[in-house]
């Protein structure tokens, strides 16, 4: 955390780099060990969500710390096949949203623009279910940070797992792939390299709530990717934000799929052989 004299010697018209070297070694050592990282926060509002960004409930982390140790890399195996999907199979016209002309059909793909940020949503709604899909990072990759291949999967239209080119582009760890996005990273980074097809099956049990409107049981998901456990039945906190926690709200059980176009040049992410599975009520 930042020390009183880091504190002082730190202020307002100091560059959010300084001040991110400052707070933390393992942030400066991070910093000195990828050169061009702090691209990925040149926009203002970087400042705030970096250095001043709430607490993680019981945890001694802010939502977005880079102080966090980074996930351990485990890397699959190359040559493994993704595994037969278990479900129906969503097409293209399965999905609706303002702006899905800007997603482009190609050869059984989807893909989007990678131009203007926009979501797509499944026309079914959907509670517990099993999602499973294949993907495709940009090669040769463009952007650092967040502005690396990114996109994420919303559950009841508010839980996102973050999809991220997570393949030697560190981040916050809470930000990376497979992360329930700003709260818990993933057990590990099992992403591989631009260009390669990764395996993605996500457990999703949805959140409920009581007639009242309290919530009765929080969601929870497992994921894996490439075969490596990133989140083992994991609880979200709430409803995740860009540097912020969403407060609980009531809302139906049954709702639609999100999938993420963040807008990045670096975010004509590919996927394919999307699949969804209904599990039964726990």
């Amino acid at each position: 955390m930042l020390t009183a004299s880091a504190a002082s010697s730190v202020g307002e018209d100091s560059s959010l780099t300084d001040a991110l070297r400052a707070r933390d070694p393992a942030i400066r050592k991070l910093i000195d060990e990828n050169p061009g990282i702090e691209q990925g926060w040149d926009e203002p509002f970087w400042r705030e969500a970096l250095l001043d960004a709430p607490r993680l409930p019981g945890t001694p982390w802010r939502i977005h710390d880079l102080a966090r140790p980074q996930p351990p890399v485990i890397a699959p195996k190359a040559a493994v096949a993704c595994p037969r999907p278990r479900g129906r199979r969503l097409k293209a016209s399965d999905w609706t949203g303002e702006k899905l002309a800007l997603w482009s059909r190609q050869g059984g793909e989807l893909v989007p623009s990678g131009h203007t940020a926009n979501r797509i949503a499944t026309r079914e709604s959907f509670g517990d279910v099993e999602l499973s899909l294949e993907f495709r990072m940009p090669d040769p990759p463009a952007g650092v940070f967040q502005q690396r291949g990114n996109s994420g999967i919303f559950f009841q239209q508010r839980y996102e797992v973050q999809i991220l080119d997570s393949y030697r582009n560190p981040t916050y760890p809470d930000g990376q792939m497979g992360a329930l996005y700003g709260q818990v990273p993933p057990l590990a980074n099992a992403s591989r390299a631009p260009g390669k097809w990764q395996c993605l099956t996500i457990l999703y049990q949805a959140a409920r709530f009581e007639e009242g409107g309290a919530l009765s049981a929080a969601p929870r998901a497992s994921v894996i990717l490439n075969g490596v456990v990133l989140q083992n039945d994991q609880a979200f906190l709430g409803p995740t934000a860009f540097a912020n926690i969403g407060p609980w709200q009531a809302h139906a059980e049954r709702l639609p799929i999100m999938l993420q176009d963040h807008g990045d040049a670096g975010g004509r992410i590919r996927f394919r052989r999307i699949h969804v599975r209904e599990l039964p009520a726990s």
